[in-house]
């Protein structure tokens, strides 16, 4: 059976030429009809290099721009060749040390966690990153599940080091990354660098944590992509917002510039009167930020000029427009939102300088396939939702030790995302909401996504969650928690009203709630799931 689908068609555009490589990127320029299966929205990648192991990748951008700056981190910075030679050295005690293969890094945003990640892959081992904000209990299930031999750590994290200690046993090794001995000397020695790249454990808001194997290619070529579609390079200079231990840090901020040979500047915590002091010091072009804090910004009072800016992109939860919107007038710069999921490496689709949509997550990254299928696993028509399907070589391998799960996940190499989402005639996604989220309502389909995106357009809303809740009458009905500006008050009178103004009656939620804050995972997306109910 044929399908009528869009393929997007790009035209290959050389942009800047360097002595060290000429860079190129993507533009759509069209689409057209044509019979094939399951295949929307495809972006070839026309032209793609060998593949190299990340560390012989950074090694080779290390040697190009051995003396220029690399990272800064309050008042220090350190050069190309700087983390080069710390990560060689890092590689060789681990060699020395770690018999096993999972190396658990458990740091705070620092040079250390840089030159430790890059140190493990040199080692020919595989980082397992985790996050310093969950409790000892879940620590204690991703180091038994990932089959952890060793850990990185700090005196900061010492209290919960002690708690998983244990864990280890014997022949266990915990390392001091803030120790003076950490790591004294390089070596020479020649590496075997191995697969996986990452293990990644999920935030588990549907039960225990997945390990998602993430490859050196599935990092290499997303990479590679992200940096074709927007044309990064060793002018640009990064804002490192985002915490390490998740892949939207990892990708963007750390392999997307140091691959390029580009700067990045660290920061410990999100203070916006800090971000933007760093932002004019250091002629900052690109930043990675959640949705919550360019609301912050775009609200923070001073006198701030954000001239260097190029690209502030926006991943991790859907953008509001207000947000956007308010952000944009304020600064006069556009915010470019982007898609991803730590399964796929994890950029999916991007808005660029050159072609941007707002209110879209963009077109698909080069050399990355997105499809939109009903419950059927068929194709559906353009501007059709349905469930937004991944495949491309930035798909992971699978979850650790979770086959059954894996082809839950997988179908035919394509990754189910849980989001749905329509593709538009010019091949840009738009995300309706997660699948599981969505409410039925008298045998209707409501999609919490648009009645948040009324809501934030209110006046004294500054953020707004919906649910759908159990109702005897109508089987589910929509609650929307909403959180007032500062200093105003808002009333469920005055809510409802509005939502009647701008939305089809089925839609305004039949309850709402004002409330303080919203539960949210440890990078500030909501946890719709912790909502009550009643």
């Amino acid at each position: 059976m044929s399908w009528m689908v869009a393929v997007a068609l790009l035209s290959l555009q050389r942009i800047r030429t360097f002595p060290a490589a000429t860079l190129i990127t993507y533009e759509y320029v069209g689409v057209k009809q044509c019979s094939m299966p399951v295949q929307v929205g495809l972006s070839r990648l026309v032209y793609s290099g060998p593949m190299n192991w990340l560390p012989d990748a950074f090694d080779k951008a290390a040697r190009a721009n051995r003396s220029r700056t690399a990272l800064v981190e309050e008042d220090r910075s350190w050069t190309f060749g700087e983390l080069a030679e710390e990560s060689d050295a890092i590689a060789a005690m681990l060699r020395e040390k770690v018999a096993g293969h999972a190396v658990g890094v458990l740091l705070l945003n620092s040079q250390k966690y840089v030159t430790t990640l890059l140190g493990v892959w040199k080692a020919g081992k595989t980082p397992v990153p985790l996050n310093y904000l969950l409790p000892p209990q879940e620590l204690a299930y991703i180091i038994k599940d990932s089959g952890m031999s060793a850990l990185i750590t700090s005196q900061f994290f010492a209290q919960a080091v002690s708690a998983v200690k244990p864990l280890f046993g014997d022949k266990g090794v915990i390392l001091m990354a803030d120790s003076p001995d950490f790591a004294p000397k390089a070596s020479n020695a020649s590496a075997t660098y191995q697969d996986p790249a990452l293990y990644l454990y999920t935030s588990g808001t549907t039960g225990k944590p997945k390990g998602v194997i993430l490859t050196h290619r599935n990092l290499a070529t997303n990479v590679e992509a992200c940096q074709r579609a927007g044309g990064f390079d060793h002018r640009d200079s990064f804002l490192c917002l985002l915490p390490f231990f998740h892949t939207y840090a990892i990708t963007g901020t750390i392999l997307l510039p140091l691959l390029n040979g580009s700067k990045m500047v660290l920061v410990d915590r999100f203070q916006p009167l800090k971000v933007m002091k760093l932002i004019e010091d250091h002629a900052i072009s690109v930043f990675l930020a959640i949705p919550s804090m360019y609301r912050v910004l775009a609200h923070t009072e001073g006198d701030f000029k954000l001239n260097s800016v190029r690209f502030p992109i926006s991943g991790g939860e859907p953008l509001p427009v207000a947000v956007a919107e308010a952000f944009e007038k304020r600064f006069g710069v556009p915010i470019f939102e982007g898609y991803g999921q730590t399964e796929a490496s994890p950029v999916i689709s991007l808005n660029v300088p050159a072609k941007r949509k707002i209110g879209t997550v963009g077109p698909p990254l080069p050399g990355v396939e997105i499809a939109i299928w009903d419950d059927q696993k068929n194709p559906v028509d353009l501007d059709v939702i349905g469930e937004i399907m991944v495949r491309g070589p930035n798909v992971m391998e699978g979850y650790y030790n979770l086959p059954d799960e894996t082809s839950k996940t997988m179908t035919r190499g394509w990754l189910h995302t849980g989001d749905l989402g329509t593709m538009d005639a010019e091949g840009f996604v738009t995300i309706t909401g997660r699948k599981k989220d969505l409410i039925i309502s008298a045998g209707e389909n409501i999609y919490p996504r648009e009645i948040e995106e009324v809501l934030a357009q209110h006046p004294k809303v500054k953020e707004v969650a919906v649910i759908g809740v159990k109702d005897e009458v109508r089987g589910e009905v929509p609650k929307a928690f909403v959180i007032a500006r500062e200093g105003m008050t808002v009333d469920e009178k005055e809510l409802r009203h509005f939502c009647r103004e701008n939305i089809a009656g089925y839609k305004v939620p039949r309850h709402f709630a004002v409330v303080a804050d919203l539960p949210r995972t440890p990078t500030g997306k909501v946890l719709k799931r912790l909502l009550p109910a009643d």
